[in-house]
Formats: structure tokens, sequence, C-alpha cells
């Protein structure tokens, strides 16, 4: 159970805007505080999926391995930052490993936590949806920036611009 602090510090995150305080109770019932020693693995690539983490104190990091074996790190998450929203969207496994950079507080919020939400108050559980969605969106949008730029530095690099047709587009 989250504690008033807690709970008023998860109305300023963006997955959980504009829901009431009586719904951000009854996420509170449920959800838990974890501590997070740094160098923990929190999720590990094709996990199976079933909650999201926000990140409370401390810093996280998302990252993949490439076909070398070399890390990528794809994000540093700090206070406020979410992780794992992805899996109450699409109900997939992990698609990257998280692990804390240092010593880390967070909120995990489950499936289940979520469901009640959906049965207490369906159009809460919608604009929590919605929030989550546009956080995805946000996400690809960076991604996609991030992706053209290290393609152009590559073509300056090797003098040839990487062209990959992608289909119907």
């Amino acid at each position: 159970m989250l504690s008033n602090d807690e709970l008023d510090y998860l109305k300023k995150v963006s997955v959980f805007a504009a829901l009431s305080s009586e719904v951000l109770a009854l996420i509170g019932t449920c959800a838990k505080r974890v501590e997070i020693e740094a160098g923990k693995v929190l999720f590990s690539e094709g996990d199976l999926a079933n909650e999201m983490v926000v990140v409370l104190e401390g810093c996280l990091e998302v990252y993949k391995r490439g076909r070398n074996g070399l890390e990528a790190r794809l994000a540093v998450l700090g206070p406020g930052d979410v992780v794992g929203e992805m899996s109450l969207v699409d109900i997939q496994p992990r698609s990257a490993n998280v692990r804390a950079a240092e010593d880390s507080s967070v909120v995990t919020v489950s499936h289940a936590d979520i469901a009640k939400v959906y049965r207490e108050d369906p159009e809460s559980y919608t604009l929590m949806v919605l929030n989550i969605a546009r956080e995805i969106s946000i996400r690809l949008r960076r991604m996609d920036d991030m992706l053209a730029n290290v393609s152009t530095e590559l073509s300056d690099v090797t003098g040839t611009l990487l062209d990959r047709r992608i289909k119907g587009a």
C-alpha cells in the first residue's frame, strides 16, 4: 500500500494524469513500493511482463544486447519516468532489459491493479490507457529521431546512404 506522499507523487506522473483522487487511492491500495540495489536487474528481455514501474528515486537503465553481444543503452530513467507500461497494452514479453544504475525506489503497478481500476471505473481505465498510449507514442517519436540521426551519421562516415525501404511507406 502506498503512502499519501507517494500517491501525491503519482498524480504528477503522465500515466496517471487527470485520474481522480479516488482512483489513485484505489491504485495505491494494491501498488507496491520497492527498493532496488544498484546493479540489480528488474526486467530481462523476453520475460513475461505483468507490471509497470514508476521511478520515485534513483536511476534505471534500459538496454538491449546487439547481435555482436554488446549492450546498447536505450534510455536512462529518473524520478517520474515509467517503464514496462507497454506490457499493460500489448501483453507481450519484455522488449528490453532494465536495471538499477544506482540504489532506487520504484512503485510497481500490475495488470491486476489496472484490472481493479477497469472494474471500478471504466472511464478512468480508458483515460489511463490513453495516457499510456501517449507515452508510447512520445517514445516512438524519439526513437524515430534517434534512428534518423544514426542513419545519417553512418552515411556521413561510410559515404553511403542506408536506404531500407518500408513497404507501404
